[in-house]
């Protein structure tokens, strides 16, 4: 059947495609991205036939033929619990996980801790691919990281092609559990189009990566970058192209860090880690609470409260201030917490307690950069505010658990057994939830 080429325009930023060719993206507003793609269509107006474009015949075995071993089916633990934790128990032996995060945020500390946990036995080697950093860079980093390198492998090559040919006859000779790739940006194939860290040679390079972690059964880390909004760079099509998605998370004042799942084909994405930054290297946190809760003093605005992370709890301290609003419309500003959220416990606030939020800028802050996603919050964040709204302090030591209904109900929660028997034993005295609770207008009743 006769073919002719047809040309379309990726933009190499996002990886819309376009008919036409434009100086800026449409969709994503980047200037000079649109590249040129060629593909042949058929120049008939029939179906081409089902087979065309077939290399080999495709095998079928019964489904029970893949069954793995035991020894195949255990997981690979990572020598960090609270990796572990959010991977689901640890790396599956042809798992390839995509890692991402913020600039600095510590994901290629975190990575060589693994390998370094990897290493420890004599028998089994694990490689560093660097295409970023030098041989001297990465190892200087290890030497101050306390880290033996003798059996990790390490190259600085980009070539994507070369690099798994070379992992291949290494793997003939060594057992290699683990490969690291860092960055995915930074790699390129020399079959693929466009320069490296565009969208058609991360396409490549990924799949190239995945076809050979499946074959050869090693697991694979690969980083990813961010992009200026806070996403995983590139389309998505790459993360459906991995099993697992983890994004490392911190604020740059703080040395606490939150590796969260995305996205995890062989565990929970619900579960969270939490590590430290330090001069040696990032270490576990047993007790995150330690870091989110603010309970020395009094002080007008505060308020504990606890909340779901996976299976855990965690307890956080909300902070608000209230300050008198020469704006039309009065400022809301919320870090940690939803926006919306927080205008929906000052609606209830006011329709149900009579308090005049409107004349006021309001500023919610959850104390050491925990985001809160779990409406467990809500009493909390509404006692923090009813405190600086009537300048009337709770101590320090009572805890608010509940989600808030629009009646102004408090709601009931299946955990709050579990809950209160972690906060009996971390030291709050009181506990307030729908049980002493029923309504938000029994706040007042609490400070007289």
């Amino acid at each position: 059947m006769a073919k002719k080429a047809s040309v379309s325009f990726v933009c190499d930023n996002c990886g819309a495609t376009f008919a036409s060719w434009f100086g800026r993206c449409p969709e994503c507003g980047e200037w000079n991205t649109l590249k040129e793609f060629k593909e042949l269509a058929d120049s008939l107006k029939g179906k081409p036939s089902w087979s065309e474009g077939a290399s080999e015949k495709a095998k079928f075995l019964a489904l029970e033929k893949y069954r793995k071993s035991e020894a195949e089916s255990d997981r690979i633990s990572s020598g960090l619990g609270e990796l572990d934790r959010v991977l689901g128990g640890g790396f599956v032996r042809d798992e390839v996980v995509l890692v991402s995060g913020e600039p600095g945020v510590g994901k290629s500390t975190l990575l060589m801790s693994v390998l370094a946990k990897q290493s420890l036995n004599e028998k089994n080697k694990v490689s560093y691919i660097s295409s970023e950093e030098s041989g001297h860079q990465v190892e200087a980093r290890c030497r101050r990281l306390g880290i033996k390198t003798e059996n990790i492998l390490f190259s600085s090559q980009k070539e994507i092609g070369s690099l798994l040919v070379s992992l291949e006859e290494i793997l003939s000779q060594n057992k290699i559990s683990m490969v690291v790739f860092d960055s995915l940006q930074g790699l390129y194939s020399a079959q693929g189009q466009g320069l490296p860290g565009s969208v058609s040679q991360a396409k490549e390079v990924l799949l190239r990566i995945v076809e050979f972690c499946k074959q050869q059964k090693v697991t694979a880390l690969v980083v990813g970058h961010i992009t200026k909004e806070g996403e995983i760079a590139g389309p998505k099509f790459l993360e459906h192209m991995v099993d697992c998605v983890l994004f490392l998370e911190g604020e740059r004042t703080s040395n606490l860090r939150i590796l969260r799942s995305f996205k995890n084909r062989f565990g929970p994405t619900e579960e969270v880690g939490f590590f430290a930054m330090t001069e040696e290297g990032m270490s576990e946190v047993v007790n995150p609470s330690e870091f989110f809760l603010d309970w020395q003093s009094e002080a007008i605005g505060k308020a504990s409260v606890a909340v779901r992370q996976g299976v855990r709890v965690v307890f956080a301290t909300v902070e608000s201030l209230v300050v008198t609003s020469s704006l039309a419309f009065p400022k809301r500003v919320a870090k940690g917490i939803d926006a919306k959220r927080l205008e929906l416990i000052l609606a209830i606030l006011k329709r149900y307690l009579k308090l005049s939020v409107d004349r006021y800028d309001i500023y919610v802050n959850v104390s050491g950069g925990l985001q809160i996603k779990d409406t467990l919050a809500d009493l909390g964040v509404a006692a923090a505010l009813y405190s600086s709204l009537t300048a009337k302090v709770f101590p320090p030591k009572d805890l608010f658990i509940g989600e808030l209904g629009l009646l102004g109900n408090v709601r009931p929660t299946s955990s709050l057994g579990l809950i209160s028997k972690e906060a009996n034993r971390l030291g709050f005295t009181k506990i307030h939830s729908h049980k002493n609770l029923a309504e938000i207008s029994k706040l007042k009743a609490l400070l007289g």
